[in-house]
């Protein structure tokens, strides 16, 4: 197994930086100054204006830059800068008390011990990719250029175990419906009133939720509506999301619950507007792709056998294919994220090292 001292040491320094989404300042700072320390060309694009954050991606170059990048997000959902990393015999936790980081500081640190080791043998070309706001909006894979070399990508950042390969991905279309009703005094006068959460609540009695089949998944999460206890409620807002592996699948959802809401506000005198987007896309990457392959060759020279994955979860590998790029996702085992009882075991640690210096060696 590889050892262990230098990507801890790295993630440690990562972990104490505080960086959520929007504020990834400082892990940006680290970064262009340890790769360029390095020898490698790095830049920060223009990402921080569409994100209104106070950091661009980062994005850095070895050589010619090579076909392949590497990827990893610089911000974690909820603040670590506080955290109290404990070093176990096989891990490492936080106390208890905050979050560790290992979403995605893991993922970094991994990366810049392999460019260290790679580059500490000798010219190479690779680039490496950091990206703002994987947490919240994903902006930061939309906008990042890898430039015009690179032809496939991965990303370091799955819970998973190292040897898995998230190569198939949901997709998640978020849906906002707005149910207007008619006010009035519920106690003088409540059938001059249309009562538009009455309305919203039948439409959503009515839609499949939950896990509707093996690859699709719907949710309503969040009603708000109504302004007090005696006023039928004129509109009411409704937030949903449908998820599944195929696009089509999520296509004909939508259009099913935009006519469970039709059908209930014109039973009711209601009317409603739909407004439907991508959080992000569904992606397939084949095993018998020359990027599946290719990772796969890097696993088997630190003796993991590849396992193909499906994840019902969205990441920057869902951005990039969906602007053209072949991209997985590596599993790097940073396990329990976004929880107080987030970990990484060492081993893991080390192992994603150790296959993302094989990815660009």
């Amino acid at each position: 197994m590889p050892d262990h001292p230098r990507v801890v040491e790295l993630f440690l320094q990562l972990a104490a930086i505080e960086g959520t989404s929007g504020h990834e300042r400082g892990v940006a700072d680290y970064i262009r100054q340890f790769l360029g320390g390095l020898g490698m060309e790095v830049r920060e694009d223009e990402a921080r204006d569409p994100s209104g954050g106070d950091s661009g991606n980062v994005v850095a170059r070895a050589g010619g830059g090579g076909d392949l990048a590497l990827l990893a997000h610089m911000d974690t959902a909820r603040p670590s800068g506080a955290s109290k990393p404990q070093i176990h015999t096989d891990r490492i936790t936080s106390d208890g008390t905050t979050v560790l980081g290992v979403d995605n500081r893991a993922g970094i640190a991994i990366l810049l011990c392999a460019a260290e080791q790679v580059l500490a043998r000798g010219p190479s070309n690779f680039t490496l990719g950091f990206t703002i706001c994987e947490e919240t909006s994903m902006v930061g894979a939309q906008q990042i250029s890898l430039g015009a070399s690179v032809r496939q990508a991965a990303c370091f950042d799955s819970s998973l175990r190292p040897g898995n390969i998230v190569c198939r991905s949901y997709g998640c279309r978020h849906l906002v419906v707005t149910v207007k009703g008619k006010a009035s005094h519920s106690g003088i006068a409540p059938e001059r009133g249309i009562n538009a959460i009455a309305v919203a609540a039948k439409a959503i009695a009515r839609l499949p939720l939950g896990r509707i089949d093996g690859e699709t998944t719907a949710n309503v999460g969040l009603i708000r509506g109504g302004t007090a206890t005696n006023v039928v409620p004129d509109e009411v807002i409704v937030e949903a999301e449908i998820r599944s592996v195929r696009a089509a699948r999520v296509d004909e959802l939508v259009d099913l619950f935009t006519q469970r809401f039709r059908d209930e506000a014109a039973a009711a005198g209601a009317t409603i507007d739909m407004q439907s987007t991508w959080d992000f896309e569904p992606y397939t990457v084949d095993t018998t792709s020359p990027l599946y392959r290719r990772v796969a060759r890097a696993m088997q020279t630190v003796g993991l056998d590849a396992t193909q994955q499906v994840s019902a979860g969205g990441a920057d590998a869902n951005s990039r294919n969906a602007r053209g790029l072949p991209t997985v996702n590596l599993g790097i085992g940073a396990a329990n994220p976004h929880g107080n009882d987030e970990y990484i075991l060492l081993d893991d640690l080390a192992t994603g090292a150790a296959i993302a210096t094989a990815l660009i060696s």
